[in-house]
């Protein structure tokens, strides 16, 4: 009986818990964590091994589920179904059921279900047609866990705030960063934000799209319209996001020429397929994602201005993670735990790898951390063996010295008085994106205005020079 077995002392029926298609969390009559499987811990978006003897009232501060409901059916002891809204995975079944029908006290087990798959499955046992391809609540792992950043980044959850109360609303967001930030995963949880479980997310990749074929890609084509076309006509990408939400990635690549074809939908929310004449409605949620510079591209021809204010109702501007350092120590766990799902034996880090980890500027971002990941996985820790990147730091150039936000502050060789300089700036530059403002900083640093003024002047200063 799961009641009296710690799976932690049986790893063959800790294997086969792990081994259900569908979440699995046993609570005791205390109503601490006893069996907590690997499928529970990819669909709330928590480390199993952490939540062991955990009390449940504490599981649900962590993850990515709203697990008031089922905390009330506990506390009330009552069995039921209810349906969860999850990022990524989307809508999931929660079945609670008490263990002794007569006692609550028994404990308690919690079934989860990733609802999509369970439709697929049904539809594959019916030998229903699968039209689409559909990925397991496991194989999202390798989804941003952004439930979890925003908790630890007041500037990314402040950017998903704006964002979801843009897409409530219905006003069209456009993703600004860097490459490699996480500008399509922003506009996926968006998307997942307001959706159902169903509704399509259909990414444009405006950069990979050759110019000739843009056109019949987005709008689509009727029959004979050109030599080459289907005999049946084609859908565009466009109709495809119907009911759901199109994100068009790289908007700044779109061809000058189709710019106000596309401006023409977003007015009237109707498209012409070409060598169509009958306008077809589509009703699709927009959102445009660029690293590039719209207001500048327009003042040189290359983009229109009337479609960047068509497309950029609320700006979402996505931090580089080199101004995020809170977050690396959370994506350095999340991609060790990812990559040592596919190993045999587990990799472990060093404190030694894990500062040049965090003293690195990445340039490339978060796609360059995990990349870094899975180089160190295959090559190792030894400098010789290390990428090109971190081996260019010295390894007397990393000063074990956690910083406001968690991370180390790199020496690289500057003076002392240099590197304390830069520690103090963080410092306040943190206080102030905590309280709000430099009066509320210097209160909470416990120095007066005239400190933090003249402090954060140097740095506008040098950033002049």
């Amino acid at each position: 009986m799961i009641a009296s077995t710690n799976p932690s002392h049986d790893p063959d029926l800790s294997s086969a818990l792990d081994a259900l298609p569908d979440g699995l969390i046993h609570l005791h009559g205390d109503g601490r964590v006893g069996v907590f499987n690997r499928v529970a811990g990819v669909i709330s978006g928590i480390d199993p091994q952490r939540v062991q003897g955990m009390s449940f009232a504490a599981l649900c501060r962590e993850g990515n589920l709203n697990w008031t409901v089922l905390q009330e059916m506990i506390e009330g002891g009552r069995n039921g179904n209810v349906i969860l809204r999850c990022d990524p995975v989307g809508a999931v079944l929660a079945s609670l059921r008490r263990i002794d029908p007569a006692d609550a006290a028994g404990g308690y087990l919690l079934q989860l279900r990733d609802l999509t798959v369970l439709d697929h499955v049904r539809r594959q046992a019916e030998g229903r047609r699968q039209f689409a391809p559909l990925a397991p609540a496991a194989d999202h792992r390798m989804r941003p866990d952004l439930a979890r950043q925003r908790n630890i980044s007041g500037a990314l959850d402040r950017i998903l705030s704006r964002g979801e109360r843009a897409f409530l609303q219905g006003a069209r967001v456009i993703i600004t960063g860097e490459s490699g930030v996480g500008k399509t995963e922003v506009a996926r949880h968006l998307h997942h934000f307001v959706a159902s479980a169903t509704d399509p997310f259909i990414v444009v990749n405006c950069a990979a799209i050759p110019e000739g074929l843009f056109e019949s890609e987005l709008f689509g084509y009727e029959r004979g319209a050109f030599t080459g076309a289907a005999q049946e006509g084609k859908k565009g990408l466009i109709e495809a996001a119907e009911g759901g939400t199109l994100f068009l990635d790289e908007v700044g690549e779109i061809p000058l020429p189709l710019q106000a074809k596309l401006l023409s939908y977003l007015e009237d929310g109707v498209v012409t397929r070409i060598g169509g004449t009958r306008p077809r409605p589509a009703n699709v949620r927009v959102i445009s994602a660029t690293n590039r510079d719209l207001l500048e591209m327009a003042e040189r021809r290359e983009f229109r201005l009337d479609l960047y204010y068509r497309l950029a109702v609320v700006q979402l501007p996505i931090l580089p993670l080199r101004e995020m350092p809170e977050l690396i120590d959370h994506l350095i766990d999340r991609f060790l735990s990812m990559i040592n799902n596919r190993r045999t034996m587990p990799m472990r880090l060093s404190e030694h790898m894990r500062a040049r980890l965090r003293g690195y500027r990445y340039p490339g971002n978060i796609r360059e951390l995990w990349n870094l990941m899975q180089q160190i996985s295959v090559l190792g820790e030894q400098d010789d063996e290390l990428p090109e990147a971190l081996r260019a730091m010295p390894s007397d150039a990393l000063l074990a010295c956690p910083d406001a936000t968690g991370g180390y502050l790199s020496l690289s060789g500057r003076p002392l008085r240099d590197a304390v300089s830069e520690f103090e700036l963080r410092v306040i530059q943190e206080a102030i994106r905590i309280h709000g403002s430099k009066r509320k900083a210097a209160v909470a640093l416990g120095v007066d205005i005239g400190t933090i003024s003249r402090k954060t002047k140097k740095l506008n200063r040098g950033d002049e020079e």
